[in-house]
């Protein structure tokens, strides 16, 4: 009986530590996406302006998946998480259309030096939080918890492509145009078919687990 109540002890603290990590890990992405807003405006910017309203979208996702999360029965807490899902892969189409408009265009995506530091430091930031959720929180079943890994990864997995596009624009002047098509279309697909297959993937498991529950 001892040992049955420490571990649902150290469950419980997992799912505390999970939760204050979902609040924590808001006010950055909320910070960023602000962050995001100013550049765009200020540059007239109409991929920095997606970035931004992509961002305030996740920001937007992690707030509803807190909000209320306590209350909430087992059926609920799973129709959240499909829509999380649903709402990351349209916003995964939506990305890649602003992609192929801005190749296709021959536009080159620019940053003032001050926003590729900032780019850097938040997308090593989401990384390392996108891997240390996964691996740390993986054995917690509650899918609000699990909404908020994938959007953390879903978030990381931009924040990559918008800083190899950033650091290619502001450091390879010596790059061919087809370098920097090929390049950017690589990472853009291998982005786009992570988190098309993670939203697929949640919604599938989402739909089973509500038919369950009912």
């Amino acid at each position: 009986m001892a040992r049955l109540a420490r571990l649902r002890e150290l469950k419980n603290d997992r799912e505390q530590r999970a939760r204050a990590l979902l609040y924590f890990t808001l006010a950055v992405n909320l910070a960023y996406a602000l962050l995001q807003t100013v550049n765009g405006i200020a540059a007239r910017s109409v991929w920095a302006g997606t970035l931004a309203f992509y961002y305030l979208t996740l920001s937007a996702m992690r707030f509803s998946l807190l909000f209320g999360h306590k209350k909430a029965d087992e059926g609920k807490k799973w129709r959240k998480y499909r829509g999380c899902a649903s709402i990351m892969l349209l916003l995964n189409f939506a990305l890649l259309g602003i992609h192929c408009v801005t190749v296709y265009m021959g536009h080159t995506i620019e940053y003032p030096g001050y926003m590729i530091y900032a780019m850097a430091a938040y997308t090593f930031y989401a990384a390392i939080m996108a891997v240390r959720n996964v691996v740390v929180f993986r054995r917690l079943s509650d899918p609000i918890l699990s909404a908020g890994k994938a959007v953390s990864l879903a978030a990381a997995a931009i924040s990559v492509y918008s800083l190899q596009s950033a650091m290619i624009s502001a450091f390879g002047d010596g790059d061919s145009p087809r370098f920097r098509h090929v390049m950017g279309n690589c990472v853009a697909a291998a982005v786009f078919v992570l988190i098309s297959a993670m939203s697929v993937y949640m919604i599938v498991r989402s739909t089973r687990a509500i038919k369950n529950a009912k």
